[in-house]
């Protein structure tokens, strides 16, 4: 008899274990909660404004997600060439980031003597601390506290809503500190790297799909499609011979299902909601302690007219001490072609996160008031927006804080203590699309298949 798969959750990595499944032949079914599928990715078009309330771009360097999205028949649209163009926010001013050593020297954004740090840091072998490090520890150790300051605390918050202050360097940015205990500098692991031909390594790039983000999870539930259970809320797991026996609300009823095997998901918040053998589980328990940070984005449509500054790129961070209320701001309309109505622009700006929650707590009103302030300065906004749009996530991206080691210990031990029971999903292996994808197909392809 063959093996039946349940996958629990309809986001980005539940759809990409679906993918592999059914191309592997296998059957499953996938169990979602809501009546839509694609988790966080959402993308709209409003009054002629294309709109990500989730993810806005895909970073594509992987020749295997690359395969996927050709084989969903997806069309992939390339951010703008100008979109190399990306700002920091200095003294209020958005500084261009250096793309070439002529740039680099020149820019204000660093002083001569972190410009010296950066170019010499080849050749320092300073040891790492005998404790885990935060980013913030191992970038001031190899580097100084200017780079913390304009370099890595706006990329933090612009990627991971998080502060370099208590994430892990190991957990959450595993390359940097593999090259330094490898090769005893970052910059130099890097040269030496390059040298080496990676597997399924492509030139990487910036990239969307037209309509949006979402054309990915929509093409991926209709391939799928037969396989997906909406409004699907499972509550109980229990074990059954040599398999499982899942309780599900489904449209107001309540059903089971047997399966051999389990794939989770759902994020580590929401696995507080299941039972197992009719028990609270003390390590999903655990689990849920994870922190995810809430953020708000705000899509907000201009005339053209009434905004000064270039938006020829990719958009701008801001960093934490300068003080602002914004994090970033996306060039939206400029990144992708027909995100706007002709003679309007098109920014995302994001609030929030670990750095300000707070502000996630106020007013529709009161945060575009507080977004407008700081494009007035940035940008030269000079008219309030002609288009509004703001999705508020009360849990937003997983953070791989300073002893994550202890929560990948537990994921562990659940998947030791329950038999073909498995973990997936951006609380792994990486928080990119690209990443959660490759973790699902990891998991299909080496543990599963």
């Amino acid at each position: 008899m063959a093996r039946t798969i349940a996958i629990i959750g309809g986001g980005i990595a539940g759809l990409s274990a679906s993918y592999y499944l059914k191309k592997s032949g296998v059957t499953h079914t996938v169990f979602e909660e809501s009546s839509q599928i694609g988790g966080v990715i959402r993308s709209q078009t409003i009054d002629g404004f294309t709109i990500e309330n989730g993810p806005n771009t895909i970073l594509l360097s992987d020749q295997r997600t690359l395969e996927m999205f050709n084989d969903l028949g997806l069309k992939i649209e390339e951010a703008s060439p100008k979109s190399k163009n990306r700002y920091i926010v200095k003294n209020k001013e958005c500084i261009p980031v250096p793309t070439s050593f002529y740039s680099f020297i020149k820019s204000p954004l660093f002083n001569i003597s972190t410009k010296l740090k950066i170019l010499t840091e080849a050749f320092r072998r300073n040891e790492p601390n005998r404790d885990e490090e935060s980013v913030s520890q191992f970038i001031i150790r190899r580097f100084n506290k200017q780079i913390l300051d304009y370099a890595i605390n706006p990329f933090i918050a612009g990627t991971y809503a998080g502060d370099p202050d208590s994430l892990s360097i190991e957990h959450s940015f595993p390359l940097l500190y593999k090259t330094e205990k490898k090769y005893g500098s970052i910059i130099g692991g890097f040269i030496n790297k390059r040298r080496h031909i990676e597997p399924n390594k492509i030139k990487r790039k910036t990239v969307s799909f037209i309509g949006g983000i979402s054309e990915l999870t929509k093409k991926m539930s209709q391939f799928s499609e037969d396989s997906i259970s909406y409004q699907s809320q499972i509550y109980d797991i229990t074990k059954t011979g040599d398999g499982y026996t899942l309780r599900f609300m489904r449209n107001g009823n309540d059903e089971s299902f047997f399966c051999n095997d389990i794939i989770s998901t759902i994020p580590t918040h929401a696995l507080k909601n299941i039972t197992i053998n009719g028990d609270i589980y003390p390590d999903f328990e655990e689990l849920q302690k994870i922190n995810y940070p809430p953020v708000v984005s705000l899509s907000l449509g201009f005339k053209s007219e009434h905004i000064s500054h270039s938006l020829e790129g990719f958009g701008a961070l801001v960093p934490k001490c300068e003080k602002m209320n914004i994090l970033g701001v996306l060039f939206s309309s400029s990144l992708f072609k027909n995100r706007s109505p002709k003679g309007y622009s098109l920014l995302t700006v994001f609030m929030g996160g670990s750095r300000q929650p707070k502000l996630t707590k106020l007013s529709n009103t009161e945060r575009v008031d507080l977004a407008i302030a700081d494009l007035k300065i940035l940008l030269g906004v000079s008219a309030k927006p002609s288009f509004i749009q703001q999705t508020l996530w009360e849990k937003s991206i997983p953070q791989y804080h300073v002893g994550y080691g202890h929560y990948r210990s537990i994921i562990n031990m659940v998947e030791a203590k329950l038999p073909n029971f498995y973990f997936a999903g951006n609380y792994l292996n990486g928080i990119s699309i690209q990443d959660t994808i490759i973790s699902s197909m990891n998991l299909i392809n080496k543990r599963i298949g």
